[in-house]
């Protein structure tokens, strides 16, 4: 989901989680659902001359659309939770039902760090680090994937901001950024 925007302000770069996230809860719902599964076919058809074969296929619907449905949720909210940078701030939003989003001016930005561990290089991820000025003080952004390219797209994004507070447009007589200022022709105004 797109954040709202500010007047001027434009997407960079979204990222999310890397999709590794969901590999344990997918395993945790596999290994639960096949033993529920297995212990209920388990329970004999027959229980003192009463016939529960069709309590255990109830019992086999209610594990299956709670342990699916455990599932689901955990993927929305991956699905939900989105690394937004923009050309004046980070956005922060995760949620699938109460949605809470954070933001982090690019003027505050005091220092990143990339982290990547040998699993997370692993599968081409890693974690960001955003130290800002003010309440917090550090942000990390987990399991990113290629947290090189986001973490220099954050950078370009800093030095842009930057620039372009410090020479808005309009102003007659600066450079362009990156280049210094023409010099002056020679014999000066007066002339010789």
């Amino acid at each position: 989901m797109t954040p709202h925007l500010l007047a001027g302000e434009t997407v960079v770069a979204t990222e999310r989680q890397h999709v590794a996230v969901l590999v344990p809860a997918a395993v945790v719902a596999a290994v639960c659902l096949g033993v529920l599964l297995v212990l209920i076919q388990l329970v004999p058809d027959r229980v003192s001359s009463a016939n529960v074969s069709g309590a255990k296929a109830i019992a086999d619907a209610v594990v299956a659309v709670v342990v699916v449905g455990w599932f689901l949720l955990r993927l929305l909210r991956w699905r939900f939770q989105t690394y937004t940078l923009t050309s004046h701030r980070i956005v922060l939003a995760r949620g699938v039902v109460s949605r809470v989003t954070e933001s982090i001016a690019l003027d505050r930005i005091q220092d990143t760090v990339v982290r990547r561990p040998l699993a997370d290089r692993l599968i081409g991820a890693g974690s960001l680090e955003i130290q800002s000025a003010g309440r917090d003080g550090t942000e990390i952004l987990r399991l990113v994937p290629r947290p090189d390219r986001f973490y220099t797209q954050i950078l370009q994004a800093i030095e842009d901001y930057r620039h372009l507070t410090a020479y808005p447009a309009g102003e007659a007589g600066l450079a362009p950024y990156g280049t210094a200022p023409a010099p002056a022709p020679p014999g000066g105004a007066g002339g010789v």
